[in-house]
């Protein structure tokens, strides 16, 4: 409608107007295809006035049945994928090239199709279209090597798993000097191709973006008891302590990365560490929190501070000896302190040992609590208790593992232990046995990812309301799917990854049916 002399302009007239001085034909043409409003460029192309367009289709309007069917198609396409189209070429009736554009309401939903017939217009529609599509292809591609990697990384540590436990079961029976010789030869190629395979796919993700953190809120004692568990026994071995001084707070972070952040600093802490030992201290420092590792190793020149976080870049190892790692794990830390925002400092000098420290945020509750208790210097290492071997308890373990022969090593290894072993490829197949079991088992341990949907929790809780008991159970896992790990987290249940050392999982398994000692009832047969 033309402004009206001596009449103030609403913000409709003034908003018609400014369709009508554009001299490209627009419309905006509703679900079912009639024109809501248009401009007078559009109802001059088709030769009559704007009121007399509107509440028609295109075709009644008098554009051209063939153009008029075209630019319905569009229409269609726009209201079925939300995203833009337009055509190669002029319409007939129009004389130029049309763009559709969806328009939406405020809660997201299309109402509506904009039709702007311009080239410009056209070729903006059809390069955001591009844009579109190139995102979708890009989603897809990330989607598939997010698929490979995480079934590479699962399938190929199956046969390196399968490996350490035949090498274990076999060089337990070897008594001649230079077999046990060729077998430990055997052990340090196996580990060392693994540990290749570990850290490359691990970086691979990383890289690919595949990697994303999900922070929560959690105790840091519970992360700095994990490392204390999983590293004790191997400083304990060296003859080192392993101290830890924990601190009674709640840090918002992702734990499951957090875990595989701090791996690779306490492993090289162990391996550059002669003498002495390793503290591993939690410290506020205002509203963060500075988890530091403390070693009184070789120590590293200043000047090389920034490159120890690049890729195959060692110190001190010019011939490559995979002995003294692989030049991966400061990188995977690097690329892991991007994916959490956390920074990462190392403060060094040769001889002197080293501390690397990660800062993280304190949760709302504990932020500025106590202050700043982090000065430079080292702090009193609280006592830790590094795990040490404990005899097996005798029992029986139902073992669930949809591999064939990890299942046969599993359990080969176990009754080389002296557990009584019950074999199961899955759920179902466990149940069967259960049902035909003198009793119920004492431990149940399952890999995490069996066949099709069902998953190593799923399998231990159906044990547990079969037999009526909460039985212990532990999970073993090659995978390294962040989701698939924090749902092994919220699940409560203790964590092996593999390969796993043998004399590892032969702790931990003690120490599980210890802690279900309260619970187990001998005269208890899993129900019919």
């Amino acid at each position: 409608m033309p402004l009206i002399q001596g009449q103030t302009p609403t913000r409709a007239d003034w908003f018609d107007a400014l369709l009508s001085a554009n001299d490209g034909p627009h419309a905006l043409l509703g679900e079912d295809g009639r024109v809501l409003v248009a401009n007078r460029a559009f109802a001059e192309a088709l030769g009559l006035a704007q009121d007399a367009v509107e509440g028609r289709t295109l075709a009644e309007g008098g554009l051209p049945t063939g153009a008029a069917d075209a630019i319905d198609v569009l229409r269609r396409q726009v209201l079925a994928t939300g995203t833009a189209a337009s055509s190669a070429g002029p319409f007939p009736g129009l004389g130029r090239p049309v763009a559709l554009n969806p328009v939406r309401d405020a809660g997201g939903a299309i109402r509506a199709v904009a039709l702007i017939a311009d080239a410009g217009a056209a070729a903006l529609a059809e390069a955001r279209a591009e844009a579109v599509q190139a995102r979708a292809d890009a989603e897809r591609a990330r989607t598939a090597k997010g698929k490979f990697l995480s079934a590479a990384s699962h399938d190929l540590r199956q046969p390196f798993q399968a490996m350490h436990l035949f090498h274990h079961l076999l060089i337990g029976r070897l008594t001649d000097p230079a077999s046990i010789e060729l077998a430990n030869k055997l052990e340090q190629a196996i580990v060392g191709g693994e540990t290749l395979l570990r850290a490359l796919l691990e970086v691979s993700a990383l890289e690919a973006g595949l990697v994303t953190a999900k922070p929560q809120t959690f105790p840091v004692d519970e992360l700095l008891a994990k490392m204390l568990e999983e590293f004790g026994p191997e400083a304990e071995a060296k003859g080192l302590r392993f101290n830890v001084r924990p601190l009674d707070a709640q840090v918002s972070s992702d734990p499951a990365l957090m875990e595989r952040l701090l791996r690779p600093i306490l492993a090289n802490a162990l391996r550059y560490t002669l003498k002495g030992g390793i503290l591993l201290a939690a410290r506020r420092r205002g509203d963060t929190l500075r988890i530091e590792v403390w070693d009184t190793g070789v120590g590293i020149d200043p000047a090389n501070h920034a490159v120890i976080f690049e890729d195959f870049h060692q110190l001190g190892n010019p011939g490559r000896d995979r002995k003294q790692g692989l030049g991966l794990g400061l990188a995977i830390v690097r690329r892991l302190a991007q994916v959490l925002g956390h920074p990462v400092t190392v403060r060094s000098k040769l001889g002197k040992g080293s501390v690397f420290a990660v800062e993280v945020p304190l949760s709302g509750s504990d932020g500025d609590r106590s202050g700043d208790d982090s000065a430079d210097s080292e702090p009193e290492p609280a006592v830790g208790t590094s795990a040490s071997a404990a005899p097996a308890k005798a029992g029986t373990v139902l073992v669930i593992e949809d591999d064939a022969m990890q299942l046969e090593g599993i359990g080969m290894l176990l009754r080389g232990w002296g557990y009584a072993v019950i074999p199961a490829r899955g759920i179902v197949e466990a149940c069967a046995e259960l049902d035909s079991a003198a009793a119920s088992p004492d431990l149940v341990l399952s890999d995490l990812r069996l066949s099709g949907p069902e998953t190593g929790i799923d399998a231990i809780q159906a044990v547990r309301a079969r037999c009526g008991r909460r039985v212990p159970g532990v999970i073993v896992t090659g995978d390294t799917d962040p989701d698939r790990l924090r749902s092994v987290d919220r699940s409560g249940l203790p964590l092996v990854h593999k390969p796993c050392d043998p004399a590892a999982l032969r702790r931990l398994l003690s120490r599980s049916l210890q802690a279900g000692v309260g619970a187990w009832r001998p005269d208890v047969i899993c129900s019919r």
